[in-house]
């Protein structure tokens, strides 16, 4: 097995799936983050919103939890790409779409899925916060935005840290869905360095070991976050 993987690097499948990684990470991370941020509002309006916005984010949460990952990335891949296609060939920018389109609708599913689980993760950490701390602020004559950087933001990422670890590691996963689609991440490499050398195991060994050495990299990103985020805190 070790003279097939070497053989494999030779012929430069190895550099395949390095930029397959860049692109896994550069979808993880953008698509997390896009899920952060939906997490975030979703949250605020659900602690804090109208009955009748909790009830729109409770059913967005609903819908996207309800339907598999790989169906949400079919739904918004065909469902636009014939509109993306007609706006680049009218600004002739055939070539864009190609290499990004399925990039762009890999962050959009990859957000709207971790935003769903985001959502309660932030919901959670919010509810964790102690009151009496925002009533004292408040007495001491804290401004508004004062409480939300110096009590509200801090706390809350401590408190979630645990489940948005969770959020990511689904999320890097998930992923690989979208080589469905046309996008040459980790998995889309190994399958195409599979047919073209003809050794499937070599590759798909080599695939799972990159996802396991992100997925440990950044369980060690979200250990240091956790310490960050904890210092001053009761306890910690």
């Amino acid at each position: 097995m070790l003279e097939t993987i070497q053989s494999v690097l030779r012929e430069g499948w190895g550099w395949t799936l390095l930029r397959g990684t860049a692109m896994t990470l550069l979808i993880s991370i953008l698509g997390m983050a896009l899920g952060v941020a939906i997490g975030i509002a979703g949250a605020s309006v659900k602690t804090a919103g109208a009955r009748w916005s909790s009830l729109l984010v409770s059913c967005y949460t609903t819908v996207v939890r309800s339907i598999p990952e790989l169906l949400i990335i079919y739904l918004l891949f065909f469902g636009s790409v014939q509109a993306a296609a007609d706006l680049a060939d009218a600004l002739d920018w055939q070539e864009a779409m190609t290499n990004w389109f399925p990039a762009l609708v890999g962050i959009l599913a990859i957000g709207l899925i971790a935003g769903s689980y985001s959502v309660e993760v932030f919901r959670g950490a919010l509810k964790a916060i102690p009151p009496g701390q925002i009533e004292a602020a408040k007495a001491i004559g804290m401004a508004p935005w004062q409480r939300l950087l110096r009590i509200v933001i801090p706390q809350m990422f401590w408190y979630a840290l645990p489940g948005a670890n969770n959020v990511w590691q689904t999320a890097l996963k998930d992923t690989a869905l979208i080589s469905l689609v046309g996008l040459v991440e980790i998995m889309r490499a190994a399958v195409l360095g599979a047919a073209a050398t003809r050794e499937p195991l070599a590759l798909y060994l080599m695939a799972g070991a990159l996802y396991f050495v992100v997925g440990v990299g950044s369980q060690g990103v979200f250990v240091l976050a956790e310490r960050h985020f904890g210092r001053g805190m009761k306890g910690h």
